[in-house]
């Protein structure tokens, strides 16, 4: 049990206010133990509006316990397509806008594939904990697509094998063998810089592979690789393509196009910052070998 003392300087302030900054955790957060019964303040239970008051003896209950799944009964309840559902998997369209998973409890009550699978589904494997219930991989919050989330134990370990097959490929050629292949589709600003990249380029599918530098604290710049398949539709000013991804790091497509002068719309982060259009990435084509040794391909 946590147990300290308030002095004077949060005197007046709401006690959800106080904790959720001396925590990293939402007001929310506490509101969901303080209705538990899990806040004291000298020795009695409070209400979230609580004023606290100079030389208040505050006491918490153990936050780990309420870092479960119940957490996520905050979760939005969303609508997301299901594109196709088997006893061990589905495979989801995710919408733009929709997270992944929340990256801590602050983002809870934002809508998220993982919000949408515990209200839709229940007592999903994780590789991690609750919050990434179900998930095997992800897609950026402004990316849409296809996405494969695990119903049972017996497909995450199979999904696990073919994904460290492909990572421990020493090769390009030992990557594209593998039975795990991720396409996506991007839109791209076509700037001067681009044009010269596409007449350099001559011929497709032209592989990009060079170091990634994620705009991410703490990042680590290492070689991945993306495949660019064929060009779908070239305009004055735009170009779209079909993208293999060999490799799969955070930003790693729209880093490698930005590099070259080709922007992804709607990508404030690697193209303008003033962009508002809807970031014209995605994941559109999953092709895998499933737990029936039966080869899978899902398009949108």
């Amino acid at each position: 049990m946590t147990i300290y003392e308030e002095t004077g300087a949060s005197e007046g302030k709401r006690i959800d206010t106080r904790l959720s900054k001396q925590f990293s955790y939402s007001r929310n957060f506490f509101h969901h133990i303080i209705s538990r019964w899990g806040v004291k303040v000298n020795n009695k239970i409070v209400k979230k509006s609580y004023q606290l008051k100079n030389n208040d003896n505050i006491e918490i209950d153990d936050i780990q316990r309420y870092l479960s799944p119940v957490i996520l009964d905050e979760a939005p309840k969303i609508h997301i397509p299901v594109i196709l559902e088997k006893d061990d998997y589905l495979i989801i369209n995710k919408p733009k806008g929709v997270l992944s998973h929340p990256k801590t409890v602050r983002e809870v009550h934002e809508p998220s594939v993982v919000g949408f699978l515990y209200h839709t589904y229940k007592n999903l494997p994780t590789i991690w904990n609750f919050i990434r219930a179900g998930l095997l991989h992800r897609l950026d919050k402004n990316t849409d697509g296809l996405m494969i989330i695990a119903k049972t134990e017996k497909w995450l370990e199979h999904f696990k094998k073919l994904f460290q097959a492909k990572s421990e490929s020493k090769n390009i050629d030992d990557k594209e063998q593998t039975e795990l292949k991720k396409f996506y589709r991007a839109t791209a600003h076509l700037t001067s810089e681009g044009e010269k990249f596409i007449e350099w380029i001559h011929e497709l599918p032209y592989t990009i592979q060079e170091p990634v530098i994620a705009k991410l604290p703490h990042t680590i710049s290492k070689i991945w690789i993306t495949k660019i398949m064929e060009i779908v539709e070239k305009t004055e000013k735009t170009i779209t393509f079909n993208l293999e991804i060999l490799t799969g790091r955070t930003h790693q497509i729209r880093y490698h196009l930005s590099h070259h002068g080709l922007p992804i719309v709607g990508d404030y982060l690697y193209g303008d910052a003033k962009e508002t259009e809807p970031m014209q990435l995605t994941a559109y084509k999953l092709i895998f070998r499933d737990t029936d040794n039966e080869i899978i391909t899902v398009e949108i």
